[in-house]
């Protein structure tokens, strides 16, 4: 899609000079991740790992509580990380399902004030991104953070670009790329994700 922007962008004259991503950080955003590092203890030396289970565009792109959790189970017996989910305020729910759900010891930081330049900041500074294809992915990609995305109803040709560190994980069924909001079925493109395969390639990454 960056592609085809730029593409009406030189139709009416202008010249592409760079395709490098830039995006910047605010001082509040910086100063209240500080803040959330002091308050949460993060400033252990352990790399920061983060889930964002969420996504604005609907729930077929959502993945299952019970996959996050038992993805974070996984990665937590291998690795001394710390492991935080950041989340809109109306997904708190899906939050709380998921630090239920796991063995291990998660932040939920659903209860904190993550504007847009606070999510920013704190997606810099994390050792890799956890998510579905939603917004944060595209921060994590424009920062050169690694991030392993769980795409389900959407076609990976749309998203794609050399700007990514990371892997883009999708289930073998034969309703992808429907790109419908809500699953008409049983939502299988996303809840036959195996954890252990998401676990994989998130630890092959932070080797």
């Amino acid at each position: 899609m960056g592609d085809y922007y730029l593409r009406l962008c030189t139709a009416v004259g202008c010249e592409v000079r760079s395709k490098d991503l830039e995006l910047f950080i605010t001082e509040n955003g910086r100063r209240r991740v500080d803040e959330i590092f002091e308050k949460y203890h993060l400033n252990s030396g352990h790399r920061l790992i983060l889930l964002n289970p969420g996504a604005a565009y609907g729930s077929s792109k959502c993945w299952t509580a019970e996959g996050f959790a038992r993805t974070v189970d996984i990665i937590s017996g291998q690795l001394d990380c710390t492991i935080a989910i950041v989340c809109a305020p109306h997904e708190k729910k899906l939050a709380m399902d998921i630090e239920q759900a796991a063995k291990s010891k998660l932040i939920n930081l659903a209860n904190q004030i993550i504007s847009l330049d606070v999510l920013n900041a704190l997606i810099k500074r994390c050792a890799l991104l956890i998510t579905v294809d939603s917004g944060p992915r595209h921060i994590a990609v424009a920062f050169k953070r690694p991030v392993v995305t769980l795409m389900g109803p959407n076609d990976p040709r749309y998203t794609d670009t050399p700007a990514e560190v990371g892997q883009v994980i999708r289930a073998d069924v034969d309703c992808l790329a429907c790109h419908l909001k809500a699953c008409p079925k049983d939502h299988r493109c996303m809840t036959q994700i195996k954890p252990e395969r998401v676990a994989a390639a998130c630890l092959d990454l932070l080797k």
